[in-house]
């Protein structure tokens, strides 16, 4: 039996929607949703669509794959990104110095290709997460965090687990 003509679909395994913060140097530089699949995590530039552009995704989603419609949408806006999870380095609950108390933040470590100089440099990601009042009291920041921890350790190791018997 051959393994070779398995196919595989990237599948959405965990999303914290509209209140994902992307911080640079402890400044929150853009907001919206933060995607994690079976093969990248995805960042999305909240903002609103054209008329065309939800015709588009009408379309898409009627006939296309989550990944066609992750591509789609990183287009949508410049400040979109992905971090293929291959090139993730290190995971772990940060701290984010703000007054009056610190908060506890998501730090991705990754290899990053700049396309001008092809060359690969270490960089951090830096996602906060903000909370409606009564979700955080019960619910702490802390405890969604150490959830996205968790689940994008165990999606590289299965991922990394699963590439290694090809």
């Amino acid at each position: 039996m051959s393994d070779k003509n398995l196919t595989y679909e990237e599948a959405i395994i965990k999303e914290y929607p509209f209140r994902s913060i992307w911080m640079e140097e402890n400044y929150a530089t853009r907001h919206g949703n933060l995607i994690l699949t079976s093969e990248r995590l995805v960042f999305l530039h909240q903002m609103e669509l054209s008329n065309k552009q939800i015709e588009n995704l009408q379309k898409l989603s009627a006939e296309a794959t989550i990944s066609q419609m992750l591509d789609y949408s990183l287009t949508l806006h410049k400040k979109n990104f992905q971090i293929p999870l291959s090139m993730v380095k290190g995971v772990r609950v940060g701290l984010l110095s703000m007054l009056p108390f610190p908060r506890p933040c998501l730090r991705i470590k990754y290899i990053h290709t700049s396309k001008s100089k092809n060359e690969l440099k270490e960089k951090t990601a830096t996602f906060m997460f903000t909370l409606p009042l009564l979700k955080k009291l019960l619910n702490p920041e802390l405890g969604l965090v150490l959830g996205w921890v968790w689940v994008l350790k165990r999606t590289i190791s299965r991922r990394k687990s699963l590439t290694s018997r090809f």
